[in-house]
């Protein structure tokens, strides 16, 4: 499946509220997405997300049906040091 990140900005999300918002969401996604994992900067209330999705559009459709604003999604690859290769 391939693997993308969106890019949120949202100011009234804080790490005290964080977690009941990710259950709200969670319970929305449909089936054949993954929500893989977030980076927050809580400080500048920029968030970035890792998903799985069948394409960069079907994403962006899910993300506009579950009020979950974003600015942008890319499609990205994993890239392992370690394994010196993409994953």
């Amino acid at each position: 499946m391939a693997k993308f990140i969106a890019v949120h900005t949202l100011p009234t999300v804080t790490e005290e509220n964080v977690k009941g918002m990710i259950e709200q969401v969670t319970k929305a996604i449909p089936n054949g997405f993954t929500w893989v994992q977030t980076y927050g900067d809580f400080a500048n209330h920029k968030f970035f997300c890792e998903w799985e999705a069948p394409s960069k559009d079907a994403l962006e459709q899910s993300l506009k049906a579950m009020n979950a604003p974003f600015e942008a999604v890319y499609p990205v690859k994993l890239y392992n040091v370690a394994k010196k290769k993409f994953v």
